[in-house]
């Protein structure tokens, strides 16, 4: 269990909070889908760590992220005119290009130009990868580097990526991203059929061994089978929410990475991308959604009706009763805990390695950035994240799982 004081510096990321200053300044920050942004089409309004933004797709291509309200008088820009490359405020026609530079200020009776050099609009630098707009909300001129991560640079076809709005705090999805003992319990309706290996109550608790990693930590989970045989997947936490997940059938090249994204301390949105590196994509039964903004689907209930939960479905066999997709069970789950998670009143066990190994990694770089250092699992240029690539395969011994480490 943790004190309260570290469970509010794990959770808390809004109104000026360490935790969130830090992530800010050493990480970008996935912020829209970038189909969701259309050339002179409508401004996306955005919210991260408590803060509004808002974010527009000029006439050539380039993605502008501003704060949300005009420097003028707080009017939202989301109501904007996006064109011309710019974007231009409705109540009185102040005009700001994609890249930050107040163009016109229409109000202004005399030094029209000069008058725009001195117009305070925060914008923030982007990146568009692997069908994301990516932001950085930092302090200063120089983001940091982009970590390359397996997703950068594939084709399009290699991917799908979407996301979901949860009543959440954020450290509740990125921990059950790397608890990979919930796997055989709370999916195992989804797993039938699913994949090389389906667990049964034979191998259901997998024994954790980990390695501390530059960019956070590796593990692999360990399953015995029959014939001395154990089936090993191994995941990987990259700092400060990605959970890099083997995929359940040993052949295929990829994986999938799960990120919760604070929204504010009580709400994120849930990113999830599966991926190939090296084939097309094969979508399965979980990538077919109708809004790419919008998936998995949510619980269908209140949590005053146990959050939709079908218990005629359970009666005829389905383990948790919602029956909508395989990401819903989580959401139930992460959702009943309430917005933030009391941690202090916690009883963890052995199967629990992998959450106290992600908040050691967020607690311990929050302390080296109190302390006016850079912390270590962000000093991007000298991480290898090629090493970030996880791995499935049954095995015949434990030095050949060792390896996979």
């Amino acid at each position: 269990m943790l004190s309260k004081e570290d469970n509010e510096r794990l959770t808390r990321v809004s109104n000026g909070a360490p935790m969130g200053r830090m992530i800010k300044q050493h990480w970008w920050i996935p912020a829209a889908l970038s189909d969701k942004l259309e050339a002179d089409g409508k401004p996306l309004r955005v919210r991260l760590f408590g803060d509004n933004y808002v974010a527009f797709r000029a006439t050539n291509g380039q993605v502008g992220f501003f704060d949300e309200a005009c420097p003028h008088r707080g009017a939202s820009l989301a109501l904007g005119r996006n064109e011309d490359n710019s974007l231009r405020c409705i109540y009185h026609g102040w005009k700001f290009r994609v890249d930050g530079v107040t163009v016109a200020v229409p109000t202004q009776p005399q030094n029209e130009a000069q008058y725009c050099k001195h117009v305070p609009l925060k914008h923030h630098a982007v990146r568009e990868e692997a069908g994301i707009v990516w932001v950085w909300l930092g302090e200063g001129e120089t983001p940091p580097a982009f970590p390359d991560l397996p997703f950068v640079g594939l084709p399009r076809e290699n991917f799908v990526v979407f996301r979901q709005k949860v009543n959440a705090n954020w450290v509740q999805g990125v921990e059950t991203t790397m608890d990979s003992a919930h796997l055989g319990v709370l999916h195992q309706s989804w797993l039938v059929g699913f994949g090389d290996i389906e667990l049964s109550s034979a191998n259901m608790a997998p024994v954790y061994h980990l390695a501390q990693k530059p960019f956070g930590f590796r593990y692999a989970a360990v399953r015995e089978l029959k014939d001395q045989r154990a089936y090993v997947r191994t995941n990987s936490f990259v700092m400060p929410w990605y959970g890099i997940v083997s995929p359940n059938q040993a052949d295929l090249q990829g994986g999938s990475i799960f990120f919760s994204v604070p929204i504010d301390d009580e709400n994120i949105h849930y990113w999830q991308m599966t991926y190939r590196t090296s084939e097309k994509l094969v979508l399965n039964k979980t990538h077919h959604y109708t809004d790419a903004d919008a998936w998995p689907p949510l619980p269908p209930g209140p949590p005053e009706d146990n959050w939709g939960q079908d218990r005629e479905a359970m009666k005829n066999g389905h383990f948790t009763g919602f029956t909508q997709m395989l990401g819903t069970e989580d959401f139930a789950v992460i959702m009943s805990m309430g917005p933030i998670s009391d941690r202090t009143q916690e009883y963890l066990g052995a199967g629990d390695g992998a959450v106290l190994a992600v908040r050691r990694c967020l607690l311990g770089a929050l302390k080296q950035y109190m302390a006016g250092e850079v912390p270590q699992l962000a000093q991007h240029e000298a991480i290898d994240y090629s090493g970030t690539a996880p791995q499935s395969k049954v095995v015949t011994g434990e030095s050949e799982w060792r390896a996979m480490l």
